[in-house]
């Protein structure tokens, strides 16, 4: 259980002070790459050989121990920080809807989920990630816990801390979403699976909550944390909450409405999943020659509705929504939705297996295990992946600005956006894979090249020239997505890729990031100086 006496008791003297140096604060999140695992399908020990069948809904042997042991592979595409499922303990048992393998079935807060490891082996998880210069995001529910009774549910000393009826709302049913105190106080799920809403407006409730999120962090260096179910809780609940955790938080807010999704950043000091632009990102490249208007539109409302866009979760694929390769196959459409939420405002979010070419559907089909595919570091999106990172991390490197700018994003031709996220200037095609050659202008009044400047295609690694006005002509071959950056900017860009000079983008080969053993010495560097700054600092507050 956690208490306060063990919460002070669980580390050395100096392991106080390495917390603050690898928390993240929303100016450090800005930065990050995100890739989201399922625990329990991302990785297993290797003497567990039982076949994984997503239609069983059964727990599969993923562990935090064989995470750690494929950080590798993940921080090989470019990305810095692990978004794992929630890590406290669930129902038991077989449901009319499976095992509680995800983690959003809480039983006891105060426990962890003995399927994934133990408290240890979460910390070495937590440990492994530092160590190579990565961070952890713990995924945690509030609003409720599970049962599989509903109207009949009664709390039990099972339920940790929620052992009594006041902890929770009364029994009904959200049957309407447009009244926010039914969705707010009623409960999820259904017969098979109950979720048994908390009384977040309880005190008693309150406290706790705001003191186990304290703990949980500290107990386990959580750099930050992902809410589940944030528009079911009241937003007077998150400011307190958001501010014991003492770390970013990204929160869904599972609502296309950008008016109804940006007061829980404005108010409430949660930074939602940017799920008003998910919905028509999916529609604008789920098939060839779609409409972009809806998408330019809603990035504009976007920017009216949330206080700061840059801190929203941009996303492509997620554990709760359907995978879109599971109803787009044509691959340069695949590229080009994935490769938005690279390119633009916000911090980037993959849901594993997405590098591995997954198409699972609807929930169970998009939980798939990864380990079926060998952890492949030589597949065309693994090394797309990589490539889109590389391109992010360069426009940071090159501009102090790039992450807190606002992008502008317009139509340069009925199937071709402009994303200026400047120095990141990128042009994505829903003409689709088997389209003609198309040329477009990317603008100097956009892009701010000067004349002859010299531009890669991360994706591509051709290098193009602007003209004598400083215009660019891009040639979208296949249908590809062009990110593009002054080859003076580029970094790690493309930098083992093969180059050709021209004024049009090329399909030539996929452009290398920086070695994993690059990235783990040069993020090492950084943790290490942060960790012993802060431990000097912490020492001689103690002096």
């Amino acid at each position: 259980m956690f208490t306060s006496a063990q919460a002070l008791s669980l580390f050395p003297l100096l392991s106080a002070f390495i917390p603050s140096a690898l928390a993240l604060d929303a100016s450090a999140m800005r930065s990050k790459s995100v890739y989201q695992v399922i625990t329990d399908r991302f990785a297993r020990n290797s003497s567990v050989t039982t076949t994984c069948n997503v239609a069983d809904r059964t727990y599969c042997g993923g562990t935090w121990s064989a995470i750690a042991s494929e950080l590798d592979y993940i921080s090989g595409m470019g990305f810095d920080t692990v978004w794992i499922s929630p890590v406290v303990s669930n129902i038991g048992g077989t449901t009319g809807e499976g095992e509680s393998y995800h983690g959003y079935w809480t039983l006891d807060p105060n426990t962890l989920n003995s399927n994934f490891g133990t408290a240890d082996e979460l910390r070495a998880l937590s440990t492994a990630l530092h160590n190579k210069g990565m961070y952890l995001m713990v995924d945690v529910v509030v609003n409720h816990v599970a049962a599989t009774s509903s109207s009949t549910f009664t709390p039990s000393a099972a339920y940790g801390p929620f052992s009594a009826q006041d902890d929770f709302h009364p029994f009904c049913w959200i049957t309407d979403y447009s009244n926010q105190t039914m969705v707010e106080q009623c409960w999820l799920g259904d017969s098979s699976v109950a979720l048994p809403d908390l009384n977040t407006e309880s005190n008693t409730v309150k406290q706790y909550w705001d003191t186990w999120i304290t703990q949980l962090v500290s107990n386990y260096t959580v750099d930050a944390i992902r809410i589940d179910t944030v528009k079911h809780i009241s937003q007077a609940f998150w400011p307190d909450f958001v501010n014991a955790a003492g770390v970013f938080n990204q929160g869904e807010v599972l609502q296309g409405d950008a008016a109804y999704v940006g007061p829980y950043q404005n108010n409430a000091q949660v930074n939602p999943f940017n799920y008003p632009v998910y919905y028509p990102l999916v529609r604008a490249f789920n098939g060839t020659n779609q409409n972009l208007q809806e998408l330019t539109t809603m990035v504009s409302t976007v920017k009216s509705s949330f206080n700061d866009p840059t801190l929203l979760g941009s996303f492509l694929n997620n554990h709760d929504n359907p995978r879109f390769e599971s109803y787009v196959a044509d691959t340069s459409l695949i590229k080009n939705a994935h490769a938005y939420p690279h390119v633009s405002d916000g911090i980037p979010y993959v849901y594993y297996g997405s590098e591995a070419g997954f198409k699972g559907g609807n929930d169970p089909d998009n939980r798939e295990p990864l380990w079926t595919t060998s952890y492949d570091t030589n597949s065309d999106m693994y090394k797309f992946f990589a490539s889109l990172n590389a391109a992010r991390s360069a426009a940071g490197n090159a501009s102090s600005s790039f992450y807190t700018n606002q992008m502008n994003v317009s139509t340069l031709s009925n199937t071709a956006l402009l994303v200026n996220k400047a120095p990141l200037i990128s042009v994505l095609s829903t003409s689709g894979s088997s389209a003609a050659d198309a040329s477009v202008t990317v603008p100097s009044s956009a892009s701010g090249w000067a004349s002859n400047t010299k531009v890669v295609d991360a994706v591509s690694c051709n290098e193009l020239t602007t003209d004598g006005s400083g215009n660019l002509a891009v040639t979208i071959k296949q249908g590809l997505p062009v990110v593009l950056i002054a080859s003076s900017q580029k970094g790690a860009v493309c930098a083992n890729g093969t180059t050709s000079s021209g004024s049009g983008s090329g399909s030539g080969s996929s452009s290398s990031s920086k070695s994993a053993g690059e990235k783990t010495a040069s993020g090492m560097g950084l943790w290490m100086a942060g960790a012993l700054s802060a431990a000097v600092f912490g020492l001689q507050a103690l002096l």
